[in-house]
């Protein structure tokens, strides 16, 4: 009787967590497609087009628009559902990969529709990242584990697809051509957006008020909410502030420091691939052991010790020493992400999710451009070594604020 037990409740469990598994196996699946794109895109513009600049357009014009899209939708993820947000995401994605071999193949193509295309398939990509963590809460109650492991799964399986992803995209272009990359990623969208109607429950919250009052009011609630809420208000501002010096060492300082110190373009790829490594391996860390660290204690830490290992770069030591201390940059700074969605998870009212996470997305990824324009005047100006010393300092005077910050103890 008791074997028949513990046979049912395993049984249990494995039902519980399949769900979770589910949603993690469909986030893989979709990011590996999107991510193979890295490589597609700026390929497949090069092929059409012969122009480097169409290029470089593109990636702004997609980064902007997608920015404001993405904060004007933000109220859709509540309206329809964290589940249905996140499948219309991934075919949204998946239908305008498709679309641009079978313009190409018809005579249709263009830059104007290449452009359309490329923006179209990025348009839902923060009301869909804000649909899939509010799904973590109520499948993490499911499959009883702590809300910070599930928070940190979905990140490490975010971080994977962006490490293997340009990898598997140049290897899909060697087999299957530019073409049959974009029908790879077609599938992969498709394939995740039913894994997740299939298999996913639609989640204990997110269809909230919606229709019954006006979409700007929706929006305008939800940055009322932003702006009253003082640990919300501290997140977001904490955050991009943070995103603004990220963007100017990842876009500018490791590019500039692998060009003139290390002189080769190997060596960036050695570096970003040691910190992303480092972020996987912390990721996974936080997933094991987080729940049991004080939240307010880990994310002022984990700035403190990332401005601290920056410090010594404006040294510019060699190749190891400086994929060595990108790798503990990574360890670090990985609680971070996980960490600040488990707090919105908590902290946003239910009804709310969508717009407010989105909102805070789009203010956070907006810092990113700015922050790499003032790291390159600021490297024109004072140059390299005082540059990194500055951001550096920068760094910890943004976590001094935090640790002194009323809201943030709210954690």
């Amino acid at each position: 009787m008791e074997e028949s037990s513990e046979v049912v409740l395993r049984g249990e469990r494995r039902t519980r967590r399949w769900a979770l598994h589910a949603m993690l196996c469909a986030v893989a699946i979709g990011a590996a497609g999107e991510a193979m794109t890295v490589v597609a895109v700026p390929w497949f513009v090069l092929k059409t087009t012969g122009s480097v600049a169409s290029t470089g357009l593109i990636v702004a014009v997609v980064a902007i628009g997608s920015g404001l899209v993405g904060f004007a939708a933000g109220p859709l993820v509540d309206r329809w559902g964290f589940r249905t947000m996140a499948g219309i995401s991934y075919l949204l994605s998946g239908a305008a990969a498709l679309c641009v071999p079978l313009c190409f193949a018809a005579g249709w193509m263009n830059f104007p529709t290449l452009l359309a295309l490329v923006l179209a398939a990025r348009l839902l990509d923060a009301p869909g990242a804000a649909a899939v963590t509010g799904l973590v809460p109520s499948l993490a109650a499911s499959a009883r584990i702590p809300l910070e492991r599930g928070n940190a799964l979905l990140s490490g399986v975010h971080q994977t697809a962006q490490l293997c992803g340009p990898p598997l995209g140049g290897a899909a272009m060697a087999v299957l051509g530019t073409e049959g990359t974009f029908y790879l990623t077609a599938i992969a969208c498709v394939l995740a957006a039913a894994v997740i109607a299939l298999c996913v429950a639609p989640g204990d919250r997110g269809l909230g008020d919606g229709p019954a009052k006006g979409y700007l009011s929706d929006l305008c609630t939800g940055l009322r909410t932003l702006r009253d809420h003082r640990l919300l208000r501290a997140l977001t501002l904490s955050s991009t502030a943070f995103n603004a010096l990220d963007g100017g060492i990842s876009g500018v300082i490791l590019v500039t420091f692998s060009y003139e110190h290390l002189g080769s373009a190997a060596s960036l790829g050695v570096l970003l691939t040691c910190f992303g490594l480092g972020t996987l391996a912390g990721t996974l860390g936080y997933a094991a052991v987080g729940h049991r660290f004080g939240r307010r204690t880990l994310y002022v830490r984990s700035g403190l010790l990332v401005g601290g290992l920056l410090a010594p770069l404006a040294a510019l030591p060699s190749l190891p020493v400086a994929a060595g201390l990108l790798a503990v940059v990574g360890v670090v700074a990985a609680p971070v992400g996980p960490l600040r969605t488990s707090v919105l998870q908590q902290q946003v009212p239910g009804e709310q999710y969508g717009r407010v996470t989105s909102a805070i997305d789009t203010l956070s990824l907006a810092a990113v451009p700015l922050g790499a324009s003032a790291t390159v005047a600021l490297i024109g100006g004072a140059g390299l070594p005082t540059t990194i010393l500055i951001i550096a300092g920068v760094y910890l005077l943004i976590v001094l604020g935090c640790w002194a910050a009323p809201a943030l103890r709210d954690m």
